[in-house]
């Protein structure tokens, strides 16, 4: 699955599933996201992270690393 149909399901399943109102800003920033995502954009569905927490402090390290190289 490309990421914008993924991305769409989320939304899809946001608001038809869960109820969540389309019309609330983070609605609008996915949809926003959504419109910028290349038709084409594929990313790998297997990432070494088991929950949130732990892939936030990975992109933590990968974002003070990008920022050291600036």
């Amino acid at each position: 699955m490309k990421d914008r149909d993924f991305l769409i399901w989320i939304h899809e399943r946001l608001q038809l599933v869960h109820g969540e109102n389309p019309h609330v800003d983070y609605m609008h920033k996915l949809r926003a996201i959504i419109f910028r995502t290349p038709l084409e954009q594929s990313t790998p569905t297997s990432a070494p992270f088991n929950n949130m927490e732990e892939l936030k402090i990975a992109l933590a390290g990968k974002d003070a690393f990008n920022a050291s190289l600036r």
